[in-house]
């Protein structure tokens, strides 16, 4: 299942996974989620294994969403901690 965001005018097509992790960030703008809590709370189920997958969704949703999706502005890394959406983005 797809969901559509709009960016600068113009439709944008995520997968259910990625709007689910976008939704949660953007929700809480500022605040830092660790790849734990980012998959315990889209998933709704505990994770013991490799958060990589986390990695690869928020690099799907960069690709999808920024502008340089190697200099990201909308979803930041908080190196050794997770990441956040970053709260100037919100208008």
């Amino acid at each position: 299942m797809q969901r559509m965001i709009v960016k600068e005018g113009k439709g944008v097509r995520l997968t259910f996974t990625e709007f689910e992790i976008l939704y949660l960030l953007a929700s809480s703008p500022g605040r830092v989620f660790s790849k734990e809590q980012i998959y315990d709370l889209v998933w709704e189920e505990p994770y013991s294994g490799d958060y990589n997958i986390i990695m690869s969704h928020i690099r799907n949703i960069r690709e999808k969403i920024e502008d340089n999706p190697s200099e990201p502005v909308c979803i930041q890394t908080v190196w050794g901690v997770g990441y956040r959406f970053n709260p100037k983005m919100v208008k």
